[in-house]
């Protein structure tokens, strides 16, 4: 199991978060968030490129795409290949009114093209809704997968049945809680499913995401994870 964090703990760029996570040695990789990848993003990030590429050998370093895919973000991918281990995009199915089939074709295209530049699996998608994600499979069905747990729990799912089924696909987790119909928290005592998927973590070479958004949130939710690893 490999224990990682996004990029967003404190208020900062990707940089400074980092530079803060250094001196814990539970961080052992950091999920980079890209929401856009505009110009001005792209001007941000390239400040900063060199210097995160540095701390690869502190870090193992995973990278979320934006959503949705666009050609563009195949630039980020080739800025950040020497350093990233791993990218993680979400599916293009036909729950929204403004996809039509055309653009979904166009989707799988572009998931085609990184792959066969980048290596097919390095690339992984990521459960965000069933209809979205089984539509997406259908189009591209050999991709690697990427579980997340909040969604999951939001359709009614164990995750750890879930991660058991495509044990064959899966190269990521994203861990944290849902409350109702919101997810992104922390994990707690009253998550009745984690115990046995932290066995499993434990016992495996899954790389795990703690996806909150705060230094203090992620602590929490490593708290309650270290109490039920073997």
């Amino acid at each position: 199991m490999k224990l990682c964090v996004p990029s967003w703990q404190l208020p900062g760029s990707w940089l400074y978060n980092a530079e803060k996570l250094v001196d814990l040695p539970w961080i052992e990789g950091i999920e980079l968030l890209f929401f856009s990848f505009d110009d001005e993003t792209r001007k941000l990030f390239a400040a900063e490129r060199e210097a995160l590429a540095s701390l690869a050998e502190r870090f193992s370093f995973s990278l979320h795409l934006p959503d949705p895919l666009r050609p563009a973000d195949l630039d980020l991918v080739e800025m950040t290949k020497s350093f990233v281990d791993s990218y993680v995009f979400h599916p293009r199915g036909i729950d929204s009114s403004s996809l039509g089939y055309g653009e979904e074709r166009d989707w799988a295209a572009l998931v085609r093209e990184m792959r066969a530049a980048y290596g097919r699996e390095r690339f992984a998608m990521e459960y965000t809704g069933e209809k979205a994600f089984e539509k997406s499979l259908e189009l591209l069905p050999d991709l690697s997968l990427c579980a997340d747990t909040g969604c999951l729990l939001r359709d009614g799912k164990q995750p750890l049945d879930w991660i058991r089924s495509h044990a064959g696909s899966l190269r990521e987790i994203h861990l944290h809680a849902a409350r109702g119909n919101k997810d992104h928290f922390a994990l707690g005592p009253d998550d009745a499913w984690l115990p046995d998927l932290a066995k499993a973590a434990g016992e495996s070479g899954w790389r795990i995401v703690l996806e909150t958004f705060s230094l203090e949130e992620s602590r929490a939710s490593y708290d309650e994870l270290r109490r039920w690893l073997p």
